[in-house]
């Protein structure tokens, strides 16, 4: 029995979906570890999930609270799930520039080349990208008050830059492109992008580093506008312009 030409075409589209499906595979801290859905606390890692086109998925080993140093065993427990073609992304240094968990530059460094060999040894790309800025103002900050990033996170999203570079490999510059963001929105609309109100240790605290589920949103749209923008090869996971646009 012959097949009609529409049901040809379609069986060869679902034949390339399977063929050209990966996995973005996420190793960081906070900012990207998983949440559920009545979390006040957003992920802007499982927010690219949306974004993918079909067959693509998104794999989330982040952990809160962890620095390079302390991530090893989740690394080594889940990377054995990594295949080649997928694309593994690692960003860390907001806790590494922790007093209490203190990563110095050549251990950073280290292990993050580390990781990026083992990544490149299976067939995938590994993608380092820099911390996301904090809220950029304080509570009671005045609204004509400047925008003001925390050192750390340049100080070690240049460490990571410079890992990419010596091995050649992508870095996305989360830092500069949510700081850019947040100076552009203004005080108001960027408190809004993170949890603001909580508690740490049975105190009250205003929480300008965990993205709020709406942050966590608009962090991801940066990160797949850059990517597409700069055509990295992790860009072809997403959905075009137009298939985003009819969702």
């Amino acid at each position: 029995m012959k097949l009609k030409k529409e049901a040809v075409f379609a069986f060869i589209a679902v034949l390339a979906t399977v063929a050209s499906a990966a996995n973005i595979v996420l190793m960081g801290d906070s900012t990207l570890a998983p949440r559920t859905d009545n979390s006040r606390y957003g992920s802007w890692g499982d927010a690219l999930k949306p974004a993918l086109a079909d067959g693509n998925s998104v794999l989330n080993f982040a952990i809160s609270g962890r620095t390079v140093r302390t991530f090893k065993p989740t690394w080594e427990k889940n990377f054995g799930k990594v295949v080649a073609g997928d694309f593994v992304i690692i960003q860390f240094g907001i806790n590494d520039a922790s007093q209490k968990k203190l990563v110095e530059e050549d251990e950073f460094k280290k292990t993050l080349t580390e990781w990026v060999d083992a990544v490149l040894a299976k067939g995938a790309t590994p993608i380092l990208c820099s911390p996301v800025a904090n809220a950029g103002w304080s509570k009671d900050a005045k609204p004509d008050s400047k925008f003001r990033l925390t050192s750390s996170r340049r100080k070690y999203g240049d460490f990571a830059k410079a890992v990419a570079e010596a091995k050649g490999v992508a870095y996305v510059d989360m830092t500069a492109l949510t700081a850019g963001e947040l100076s552009k929105v203004g005080k108001d609309a960027a408190h809004a992008m993170y949890v603001g109100d909580s508690t740490k240790d049975g105190k009250p605290i205003f929480d300008t580093c965990h993205p709020s589920k709406s942050g966590a949103k608009r962090f991801a749209e940066l990160f797949v506008a850059d990517v597409k923008a700069r055509k990295l090869p992790v860009a072809k996971l997403f959905k075009s312009g137009k298939e985003a646009n009819d969702d």
